[in-house]
């Protein structure tokens, strides 16, 4: 009996690793999007150059994100932009 729960234990922790990884993994798809749409976001605001838009995605030992965004804009417009 005692063999089959620390097989259990094992498989879980096996199954928690993959669901993290897969989370993990995940916004590396979604960067080049969010780049984008903060460019687009931003360039209504600011004289920016898309390559200075920078995402950060990265995730704690829980799986929760944590988002670090940063761009650097030349100037700022006196009207928004359409």
């Amino acid at each position: 009996m005692e063999g089959n729960m620390r097989s259990a234990k094992v498989t879980e922790d096996r199954l928690k690793k993959v669901l993290l990884k897969d989370r993990i993994d995940a916004p590396e798809n979604i960067i080049a999007v969010l780049r984008s749409d903060i460019f687009d976001a931003l360039s209504n605001f600011f004289e920016i150059n898309p390559s200075s838009v920078n995402v950060k995605i990265e995730t704690d030992a829980v799986g929760i994100y944590n988002l670090t965004m940063s761009a650097k804009a030349f100037r700022v417009y006196n009207h928004i932009k359409n």
